[in-house]
């Protein structure tokens, strides 16, 4: 959003001089009643507080500090696998306990189906919404969970990854699964930001669909308006020396940054994502970091980053590792609420 204009500033002039008044030079005398002129025209035409508000009171910019966020994305392993010890039912409780514990602004899950998102929701503490849809018919979603006491959304849809982005439950690039996004616009209540959180889940055997569909996220995300931030927060199913994170991470692409990067700590010793059920015995792994977030402007700061490597007795709430990141988004200039009498 565009912010108001800056405050006018008042400066008292002070004369240098010590001579009496009859004895200040013309141009001196002139610059003092053109000053007093427009603080004149100023306290006269400076609008007064709403209806409602501190009777005179004057509206007047407030420039807020950096507001905090805290920002999930959660690979859930979908519910009805042949996972034995570690299927939906004995782990769906560290889930609740884990999300309500971190309680993220706002979180990305990848892989759940319609049932077990239910439960979910079901079981978070706070007023949390959701928003999205299966990516094809009984299948799993890219669904955003997003706690609705702090955040208004604005707009939010899905598309697919493909060459027909609109049209629903095609597959494409060789994927042998469909892929898609889901996508939404928030607005903080309290501050009034905006800013984009996107969701996404890219194939797991296609070179060509992961690539294609790093390249359809950054085209849609060129659409919108170049000050507004952006999150792109998923499982990418590839590395870090790959050609899908150099595109969408360095200047030859979408020029995003990740926030286990740029983060000015990171909690914990593990920075891979992805373990088969291994959790940190899985030493093998330790490039499977698949899991992202990503964002822009790359001036944002990141606080922390945490790779959530908790299990209880042996068993992990999925086969990866959630991560949050807290971070500071860049405030703007608002008008005071009225003032209640």
């Amino acid at each position: 959003m565009d912010p108001f204009q800056a405050r006018l500033s008042q400066r008292a002039m002070r004369n240098p001089y010590k001579h009496d008044e009859d004895a200040l030079p013309v141009r001196i005398k002139t610059a003092v009643g053109a000053f007093t002129f427009v603080c004149f025209l100023f306290f006269v035409l400076t609008p007064s507080a709403p209806s409602g508000g501190e009777p005179g009171r004057a509206l007047r910019q407030v420039a807020l500090p950096p507001t905090p966020l805290a920002i999930m994305t959660f690979n859930l392993r979908f519910a009805g696998a042949n996972d034995g010890y570690n299927s939906w039912d004995y782990r769906k409780q560290h889930v609740y306990d884990l999300v309500n514990r971190y309680h993220p602004v706002i979180m990305g899950t990848q892989e759940g189906l319609k049932d077990q998102l239910a439960e979910l929701h079901a079981n978070l503490a706070g007023n949390y919404e959701r928003f999205g849809v299966e990516r094809e018919p009984n299948g799993e979603f890219e669904q955003i969970f997003y706690d609705a006491d702090v955040l208004e959304r604005l707009d939010g849809d899905n598309y697919w990854l493909s060459d027909t982005p609109e049209v629903p439950h095609e597959t494409a690039w060789g994927a042998p699964c469909v892929r898609m996004v889901t996508w939404c616009r928030f607005r903080l209540k309290a501050t009034r930001q905006e800013f984009v959180f996107i969701n996404t889940q890219f194939d797991h055997r296609s070179e060509e669909s992961r690539i294609k569909s790093a390249a359809l996220i950054w085209d849609r995300i060129q659409a919108l308006d170049d000050s507004l931030p952006v999150f792109v927060v998923g499982d990418f199913n590839t590395y870090r020396h790959t050609s899908v994170y150099s595109y969408l991470t360095t200047e030859a692409g979408a020029n995003l940054a990740e926030a286990w990067q740029t983060a000015d700590h990171t909690i914990g010793d593990v920075s891979y994502t992805y373990h088969g059920w291994a959790g940190v015995a899985d030493v093998v792994r330790a490039e499977n970091h698949i899991d992202w977030i990503l964002y822009r402007p790359r001036t944002l700061k990141v606080l922390s980053t945490e790779v959530i490597t908790e299990s209880r007795d042996g068993r992990y709430p999925s086969d990866h590792y959630p991560i949050q990141a807290s971070l500071l988004l860049p405030n703007v200039d608002v008008l005071p609420a009225p003032r209640a009498h």
